[in-house]
């Protein structure tokens, strides 16, 4: 692989590596708003202009660090020479020309490309007369689609949106009209930004002319605390970032991992944060009143465990759900070997068909769940499910308990829930105080994902672990430390309560997760070792709905 040197450091790339990339390797930022990764190279912006010397002669003017690829081994890069200075200033005083001053009401302040660069490379005076600026008069506010609003006024034209929608998402929406300076992106008539992956060109778009109808005026970003985490809209798996302030989340980004999504996620993907203000909180212990267990969990469980304990194992129903963790999916599996549990299903909805764009190819998943397989892996049958939830299983029953009150919309669905409440004791865990919550007997307030450590399996296999944004509110607690407590008064020698060491422990029993350990799980996840035989074999949500 060819060697390049910038500002005295060498670096080996892989041969085509634009510079602008190489020098990342290194520690070096080019300055740079057309160029992304994923996006044909316009060099248009012309922030990225560097000197450089080819066999020792230099190149006899600043060349665009965006479009030079790394072919040999004899270029040597300078990035702040007084030449590739001036150009920057003249660039970043071009840009600042026509551009308004509103960043006290713009949702990108904080996180604008124009701002930093204006800081980092410009200079604090305009030779430009106030009165002579461009404008774009009725282009502020203008919706695009349904998820994204245009400010023309503050577009500097890298085009990086309208290559999206044509390289990236296939549909090609955007486009850049007119011509000189009053070009201008907008939509082709009758063909609004509809796509599923829309808000896509907001994360890419440098300034703030492009905003999301979700999260438009909600914060300040520089409020906002962020912690990595795994969408659960579908079993695709995206990488996101969490964004919230005082645990009320105000928005989900995507979390650059090349192996699944890439720097994309879908519109529906960031909508599902959406719920937890929608849906009521089930935040403290319900029991029965004549139980007098009182509203504590240590009296909540005894009780729990006294029902498991009196009911005939083969009259005990455990219901999972495709939303728990692998290391929740693997206590609940040992609770029902424990209390002889007959069923043990995973509860698990389609949806549509949603597909990520990525390098290898893209992913794709049809399950409104993220962690079926995981939970199939850790001990629970994807199959068994149905009885429980169309038939006449549950009415049977001497106990039915749910690990997750909002599994899907059969949760909030009456007749499922008359169905399920059939048994004579239903208990169900959960972070929503649902239909099937309020129904229930004993109801037991859990933390929802954001706010709990795990793992999930996504389509391709890939396990992917994640952390708690923030604590959980009231007397809710992490589902895998209260069955851990459950299990524990069956099996005292189990003591595993946090999410790692049930990781550790399950990886030391199941040939899937053998040689890993909690503390070890790369940032980007791991592919397990499943058989082929078993990956076919594993049950399959219902059927394909139709394809966005």
């Amino acid at each position: 692989m060819p060697k390049v040197t910038i500002n005295d450091r060498t670096v080996e790339v892989e041969t085509g590596t634009t510079l602008v990339d190489a020098a990342l390797k290194v520690g070096v930022q080019i300055p740079h708003y057309c160029y992304h990764p994923r996006l044909s190279v316009v060099g248009q912006c012309r922030m990225c202009l560097v000197d450089i010397w080819d066999r020792g002669r230099k190149m006899p003017k600043l060349q665009a660090a965006c479009s030079m690829k790394v072919e040999n081994d004899n270029w040597v890069v300078r990035t702040d020479t007084p030449e590739v200075h001036e150009a920057q200033k003249g660039m970043m005083e071009f840009f600042l020309i026509n551009h308004p001053l509103d960043c006290p009401i713009c949702d990108q302040a904080g996180e604008c490309g124009l701002q930093d660069y204006s800081f980092k490379h410009g200079v604090a005076f305009s030779r430009f007369r106030f009165e002579d600026k461009r404008t774009y008069p009725g282009r502020e506010r203008i919706p695009l689609g349904s998820s994204v609003i245009l400010n023309m006024n503050r577009c500097i034209q890298c085009t990086r949106c309208v290559r999206f929608t044509h390289e990236i998402a296939g549909t090609g929406e955007l486009g850049l009209f007119n011509r000189g300076a009053r070009a201008e992106i907008g939509t082709f008539p009758g063909k609004p930004l509809e796509n599923h992956l829309s808000t896509c060109v907001v994360d890419i778009c440098p300034v703030g002319a492009l905003t999301s109808t979700r999260f438009r005026f909600a914060e300040r970003v520089f409020n906002l605390d962020k912690k990595p985490s795994i969408c659960t809209g579908c079993e695709v798996g995206c990488n996101v970032t969490v964004e919230h302030r005082r645990g009320k989340i105000k928005r989900l980004k995507p979390r650059f991992n090349p192996a699944v999504n890439d720097y994309w996620m879908c519109d529906h993907g960031r909508s599902t944060h959406e719920r937890y203000q929608r849906l009521p909180r089930l935040s403290a212990v319900r029991v029965p009143a004549e139980s007098g267990a009182g509203g504590g969990w240590k009296e909540a469980l005894d009780l729990v465990h006294r029902e498991l304990r009196q009911a005939d194992g083969k009259k005990v129903a455990i219901l999972g759900s495709g939303f728990l963790t692998t290391e929740e999916a693997h206590v609940l599996a040992r609770l029902a070997d424990a209390a002889g549990a007959a069923e043990r299903g995973v509860a698990v909805e389609t949806g549509p068909h949603w597909h990520i764009p990525n390098l290898q190819g893209g992913v794709s998943g049809t399950e409104a769940a993220p962690n079926r397989r995981g939970a199939e892996l850790a001990g629970m049958d994807g199959s068994a499910a149905d009885g429980l939830l169309t038939g006449d299983l549950a009415a049977a029953a001497d106990v039915v308990l749910v690990a997750d009150s909002d599994f899907g919309a059969a949760a909030h669905d009456p007749q499922v829930v008359a169905r399920l409440r059939r048994a004579k004791r239903l208990i169900v865990f959960g972070w929503c105080d649902s239909p099937l919550a309020q129904a229930a007997d004993i109801a037991l307030p859990v933390a929802a994902t954001v706010e709990k450590d795990g793992t999930f399996v996504n389509v391709q296999w890939r396990l992917q672990h994640f952390g708690a944004a923030f604590a959980p509110p009231g007397q809710a607690r992490p589902l895998v430390e209260a069955l851990g407590d459950l299990l524990a008064r069956f099996d005292a020698a189990w003591t595993a309560r946090t999410a790692g060491a049930v990781f550790d422990r399950l990886a030391g029993e199941i040939p899937a997760f053998a040689g890993l350990s909690w503390d070890a799980i790369p940032a980007v996840g791991v592919t397990l070792n499943v058989p082929q035989a078993q990956a076919a074999g594993t049950s399959a949500a219902a059927s394909v709905a139709q394809e966005i």
